[in-house]
């Protein structure tokens, strides 16, 4: 009886096991960091939204006149979209602002532009990924498809790290120890393969490696 009890108490405070949860086991079956990779897709749901539905809406015109627009990575991934319609849309309206922006931007005492509401889709979809990576991270599935993957890049690690718990915080940094040892070790071996000696021998795995450290390093490419 008390085992029984035990057992549903825990299963009452295991986090649900939403979509963010389900998108974050899909891809751990893809290369590179999984937080990098869903946190550009969800930015790309926001332009791909924002141009097929919202480029008329007065509440996101306004949202966009505040921050001035958007941030220039985010400027030219909407533009690399094609639609020229859409763009001619939101474009005209905040060239109309003029160089130092609407009205209200020139009062004395006025406020800083906002966050550019591409970044800030970026931003709200890391904090939900992460938590809810370290809220699963000690349950048998996501634990073991961690250690399958090739973890996260290191800016987002630390962020996990800042935030998790002694026993999640144990585990990635075990886990992200021994992937750095293996990608180092990787770049070892290009090294010694580049040496004249050693370049009648053939590539491996490591052939790429070189490319895969800036994506730890630094994070994944943004998104195209």
């Amino acid at each position: 009886m008390y085992m029984t009890m035990v057992r549903e108490r825990v299963k009452a405070e295991r986090p649900s096991r939403h979509m963010t949860y389900h998108d974050l086991r899909e891809a751990f079956a893809e290369a590179g960091c999984v937080v990098c990779r869903l946190v550009a897709n969800a930015v790309d749901r926001y332009l791909r939204a924002l141009l097929h539905e919202r480029v008329n809406d007065p509440g996101v015109r306004e949202r966009l006149r505040a921050s001035f627009g958007f941030c220039r990575e985010h400027s030219w991934q909407l533009q690399r979209r094609g639609d020229p319609l859409g763009i001619s849309i939101l474009w005209r309206d905040l060239l109309s602002q003029g160089v130092e922006g609407d009205d209200s931007s020139r009062r004395p005492g006025r406020r800083r532009p906002q966050i550019c509401p591409a970044c800030e889709a970026a931003v709200e979809a890391e904090r939900r990924y992460l938590g809810t990576l370290l809220d699963h991270i000690q349950v048998g599935e996501l634990r073991n498809e961690y250690a399958a993957s090739r973890g996260l890049c290191l800016p987002h690690i630390r962020a996990a790290l800042a935030q998790a718990l002694p026993e999640a915080k144990r585990f990635l940094m075990a886990s992200e120890s021994d992937k750095l040892a293996r990608l180092s070790a990787e770049l070892a071996e290009i090294i010694r393969k580049n040496d004249y000696r050693f370049r009648e021998e053939p590539w491996g795995p490591e052939k790429d490696a070189w490319i895969r450290a800036t994506g730890k390093l630094a994070g994944e490419p943004p998104g195209e």
